[in-house]
């Protein structure tokens, strides 16, 4: 039973990269998808993203769920980045009930053309100056938010600026990906629990404009100045602001 059920899912999950790139123009021969789906597995780097793609999108895939969790689209983004991934997309199910209906289930996660990974999108921004600064702000005016403690005005002032920013602003729509794909997904939840609407304009902070980042609220400056400043710290820069990128993505919620 339990053998039949996961072949099963198996075949569903091959039938799922048909759509992997849907913006992507049409190959003249089509393969079928358990060609498609052995071309892949012969190509390592394709075959591992083909298994995290199983385990992540298995909830949308058994019909457990259907709106479609970030981690499943983050790994059918990883699958379409190998050589071998993007053939996936025109398969063909031929007349396969399974290929068809786990097309059908797995719509709701296709990457549009229009999205983009966090981690391409942070490392855009880090090469823009504006982009950049804004973003050692938000690091440190939004740094309550990402203990799930509050999200403060000053915070929400700073993402307000970045909307205006090119560089800055996809990161409003990008998919949680790569090494800091569980924190950003964290600060989502953060943000949507913390973040209010301007419409109740202290709910999510708790304090007015005038308390807002008081005194006592700057015992780590020090340490988010040293951060900043030393050229010994390139790592652990690197790190906070990959932290600090993850967290702008999660601006869609306020």
């Amino acid at each position: 039973m339990l053998t039949g059920r996961a072949a099963g899912l198996v075949c569903s999950v091959f039938i799922l990269t048909v759509g992997l790139c849907v913006g992507s123009p049409s190959h003249g021969r089509r393969l079928v998808c358990w060609k498609a789906i052995l071309k892949c597995h012969g190509e390592p780097e394709c075959h591992y993203a083909y298994d995290q793609y199983l385990y992540a999108c298995a909830s949308v895939l058994g019909g457990e769920r259907k709106k479609c969790p970030s981690h499943c689209i983050s790994s059918l983004i990883q699958l379409n980045l190998t050589q071998s991934g993007p053939a996936l997309e025109d398969c063909d199910c031929a007349r396969d009930p399974v290929c068809r209906r786990t097309k059908q289930a797995v719509e709701p996660c296709l990457p549009r053309t229009s999205a983009v990974g966090c981690t391409e999108a942070r490392r855009q921004c880090e090469a823009d100056p504006s982009c950049s600064s804004a973003m050692r702000d938000y690091l440190f005016h939004c740094r309550k938010l990402f203990g799930g403690e509050r999200c403060s005005d000053g915070c929400r002032r700073v993402i307000a600026g970045m909307r205006a920013i090119p560089k800055a602003q996809q990161l409003d729509t990008c998919v949680c990906d790569g090494a800091e794909r569980n924190i950003c997904e964290y600060i989502k939840v953060s943000m949507k629990t913390f973040c209010a609407e301007r419409g109740d304009r202290f709910a999510g902070s708790g304090l007015s404009d005038a308390e807002d980042d008081s005194e006592d609220d700057y015992v780590d400056q020090g340490d988010y100045q040293y951060v900043e400043n030393s050229s010994d710290s390139a790592p652990c820069q690197s790190g906070l602001i990959v932290l600090l990128t993850t967290i702008l993505v999660l601006t869609q919620f306020i």
